[in-house]
């Protein structure tokens, strides 16, 4: 009896001891899958937590941004975090093949072990003292050398040592060039045009404290497109060398830390769905080739814009549009717009930071009587702000140009905005969102500056009035009246025509029309007189008048065929030009014609597009982009190609396009969307997840699409981490003076220096790119399908097997 109690003590004793160690190995990092780089080099992910979010928009928080529910953010920690020393030790490590007879019949150890480690995880909890208590997940990447270089079609398993505290304690893989998915090859992951037009891939990858990969064994290996429902492939080119690590790309930052190597594939135009695969490395993620490729894209922007509005009462639509709607006297019940005599021009302006943000310092200077605005209704937002002032207003200008530039081409009605489907483009009725905006801002004949943000009560307060306003409001109207006459709505036309010339003609009655008076843009000031030439542009094109033509000769700055058309620190006549340039009036200057078309062609050339020719990334954007590297702006390019009839420059110019277009779509070193996709038919588990964006907490599931994130790392206001990217790289490793700036991006909803988005800065220059570029794809799409009903099919219908 006594050894039968022993037996039971000594199984229970046992079956504890297996549970708990179980359990300990449960509560470790997770091995969370394998990657291969090339046939020398593997990838081992590892997760030591997550952090979770009650996306429900419910609860306390709901409406109210980011932090003011602790409850709605949590960390969930898998146990002991990856063994970090232990790691670095090639004997932690073991490596074999059934398959592979280099293997032999005893695991072998790697010739190598690197890593970096990164934060994967932020969470953000209550109040401590001056700022609000943070935690912090993390996730690793490391990287084997393997003994033997991997022989395509093996298979190889992974042993780890218990010392690394991982749940998973064994993995295997099976390396096959068209089937193994490597981050060292970039591709744009939504797709390419079907028709002329480059086809870039890249080839580079840097693996934390082991530096960047060497591939310049590589050159000269064959590249090969893998049809993914047919699974054949073809031999499309081969890999050559590219350019040399350097600091000189956008923003004058680092952006690979790596050589880089192209693997491109123009001249290839089948469409269908595929894989980019490099002899002895591996493939791509999947892609499209198809004429309208930037559909999509060009919706989800469209979008983002939509998200952005204010006053936006479209509880249909899931997510919902931003709440509240700051309507007076209706949202939130107490709402209301305050008028002042405070302008950005008033002596008292100047030395108190952002005064937009600060309606405590505007409330000084109501106006006798304190009158209201209750017209003060719509716009967009900038950013998660409630303000709106005319800094914001280039957000039209580069959503009508590409409808401008393609002649009305632009004509999408369902992008899913609450206009589609009314008969009118839905870039259109975007733009006029915004528009009306401002025409509601009239205070008798004058034309209101912006409003401030909220205060505690609900109380906006509206700027004085100013001539630069009302030159803006021309401008706004008369571009927008002319983009109506290409769409052939004529009574919108008339309509928005009235409003520029009552605002033209106020703005140039006025003692002192402020003429040289400023007001940024985003990257670039403009005059008042910049506004007056793009106003009178656009009125030429609608009215024919010549006294409007005159005021454009008048005010160019373009005096010879290399003028200066934008200089950040002075002026920018862009738009004003581009009308002109594509006036269906008579041209009655044909000099400053003339001046202008070579002028932007060469700006164009000097400023953008010659970037792709010199740059790592091969990117086009404009070098004033500042911390912004995510800004994508490329209106001189987009204008010069609509402009010139030589067909190698259009070439260069597209192709320079298509370049910019890739690096934000995925051919970047995070293999990335740069922007929101949720809700979208472009892949969500590839785009931006976690953004300082509206949505989540706004009473339904699901993130704001479309908007792009700054991916700042420099800090800006330590005071808080909100204000400190630093706290965010800190927790990595290598140090991140060592890391490509374009790897970081940090998983955060809640650092706004980092992760915080604008349309005027990282939104309006993809709009007017993606929005172009489907201009170009559309157009091809109406030669291409008439030819052949099938393709017509393929697209409209899905992807389907020919044969």
């Amino acid at each position: 009896m006594k050894n039968l109690f022993s037996r039971a003590v000594l199984s229970r004793i046992a079956v504890v001891m297996i549970l708990t160690s179980l359990f300990q190995i449960a509560q470790a990092t997770r091995l969370t899958g394998v990657k291969v780089i090339d046939k020398t080099y593997i990838a081992l992910h590892f997760e030591d937590g997550k952090v979770e979010f009650r996306d429900n928009g419910k609860g306390e928080g709901a409406f109210g941004g980011h932090h003011n529910d602790a409850s709605n953010n949590w960390v969930v920690n898998f146990g002991k975090p990856l063994n970090t020393e232990a790691a670095a030790g090639i004997t932690c490590w073991s490596i074999s093949s059934s398959t592979d007879e280099n293997y032999g019949a005893e695991a072998l150890s790697p010739l190598s072990v690197s890593r970096k480690t990164k934060m994967n995880g932020h969470s953000q909890k209550e109040w401590s003292g001056n700022d609000f208590k943070y935690f912090y997940t993390h996730e690793h990447f490391v990287y084997l050398e393997m003994p033997y270089e991997m022989q395509n079609g093996n298979t190889y398993t992974i042993e780890l040592c218990s010392d690394l505290y991982a749940a998973d304690t064994t993995i295997s893989f099976t390396y096959d060039i068209f089937t193994s998915k490597s981050e060292a090859v970039h591709v744009n992951l939504v797709g390419y045009l079907a028709g002329n037009g480059i086809k870039a891939a890249d080839l580079y990858y840097w693996m934390g404290d082991g530096g960047a990969r060497d591939y310049s064994s590589f050159e000269g290996n064959k590249v090969y497109i893998y049809d993914v429902q047919k699974g054949t492939s073809q031999e499309v080119g081969t890999v050559s060398f590219w350019e040399v690590e350097n600091s000189n790309d956008v923003g004058y930052y680092n952006m690979m830390q790596s050589d880089v190597w192209k693997a491109d594939f123009t001249g290839f135009n089948s469409p269908g769905l595929y894989r980019l695969a490099i002899e002895g490395v591996g493939c791509s993620d999947e892609f499209e080739i198809r004429n309208n490729i930037y559909s999509e894209p060009f919706k989800v922007s469209v979008q983002g814009f939509f998200y952005m509005r204010i006053g936006q009462d479209s509880v249909g639509v899931r997510p919902v549009p931003r709440r509240p709607l700051y309507i007076p006297g209706e949202d939130p019940q107490n709402m209301k717009v305050v008028i002042t005599d405070m302008d950005p021009y008033h002596p008292d302006w100047a030395g108190g930071g952002d005064r937009w943000d600060q309606p405590g310092f505007f409330a000084n200077y109501v106006k006798d009587g304190a009158p209201e605005n209750p017209n003060a209704i719509g716009g967009h937002s900038d950013a998660l702000d409630w303000d709106r002032h005319l800094g914001h207003v280039s957000i039209i200008y580069d959503m009508l140009l590409p409808y401008f530039l393609s002649n009305g081409n632009l004509s999408d009605d369902d992008t899913g905005i609450a206009e589609s489907g009314n008969g009118i483009p839905d870039i259109l009725d975007e733009a006029r969102y915004e528009v009306d905006f401002w025409l509601r801002l009239r205070e008798g004949k004058a034309y209101g500056h912006g409003l401030t943000n909220p205060n505690d009560q609900n109380i906006m307060y509206q700027a004085d009035h100013t001539a630069v306003a009302a030159w803006v409001n021309a401008a706004n109207s008369a571009m927008l009246a002319n983009c109506f006459m290409l769409s052939g709505h004529t009574d919108l036309m008339n309509e928005y025509r009235d409003s520029a010339e009552i605002a033209y003609n106020y703005a140039a009655s006025l003692a002192d029309p402020m003429l040289d008076n400023t007001q940024s843009l985003g990257e670039a000031l403009l005059k008042g007189r910049d506004f007056k030439m793009m106003a009178a542009a656009f009125l030429y094109n609608v009215t024919g008048n010549t006294d409007y033509e005159d005021i454009v000769e008048e005010e160019s700055l373009a005096t010879t065929t290399t003028s200066t058309i934008k200089d950040k620190d002075a002026f920018n006549q862009l738009w004003a030009t581009a009308a002109y340039l594509h006036t269906p009036q008579t041209v009655n200057y044909p000099t400053l014609y003339e001046n202008m078309k070579q002028s932007i062609i060469n700006e164009a050339k000097l400023r953008e597009a010659n970037h792709t020719m010199q740059r790592q990334s091969r990117r086009a954007t404009d070098d004033k982009s500042g911390y912004f590297h995510t800004i994508q702006n490329v209106q001189r390019t987009i204008i010069a190609h609509s402009i010139t009839d030589d067909p190698e420059e259009k070439a260069f110019f597209k192709n320079a396009l298509i370049l910019e277009a890739d690096w934000g779509l995925g051919r970047n070193p995070l293999n990335m969307i740069q922007m929101t996709t949720y809700g979208t038919s472009l892949r969500s588990e590839n785009s931006v997840q976690n953004i300082y964006s509206s949505g989540r907490n706004d009473g339904s599931y699901g993130l704001h699409p479309g908007h792009t994130p700054y991916m700042n790392t420099d800090d800006w206001a330590c005071g808080m981490t909100m204000g400190c990217p630093s706290e965010l790289y800190k927790q990595g490793y290598p140090a991140f003076n060592q890391w490509p700036r374009a790897e970081a991006y940090y998983n955060t909803r809640y650092v706004w220096a980092h992760n915080e988005f604008t349309p005027q800065q990282t939104m309006r220059g993809k709009m007017a790119l993606y929005g172009y570029l489907h201009t170009l794809g559309k157009a091809a799409v109406d030669t291409y399908y008439a030819k052949d009903p099938f393709n017509y099919h393929y697209f409209y219908q899905g992807r389907v097997d020919r044969s």
